[in-house]
């Protein structure tokens, strides 16, 4: 998604998350929402960063 940047399928993302158990509000609207991408999306680097520990606590 990042590298081809097809950000417009956040919503569906949004959808697998919440059914993965996010409940974190901020993560579902951002995904949600009508905010435009270029280059990168800060949901997206939170996913794909390298902290594991950092990111299960927050999801």
């Amino acid at each position: 998604m990042r590298e081809n940047e097809t950000f417009d399928v956040l919503p569906i993302l949004a959808d697998a998350l919440e059914e993965a158990g996010c409940s974190n509000p901020e993560i579902l609207d951002h995904c949600r929402g009508s905010a435009k991408h270029k280059h990168t999306c800060w949901v997206i680097d939170l996913l794909l960063g390298p902290d594991r520990r950092r990111r299960r606590s927050i999801l």
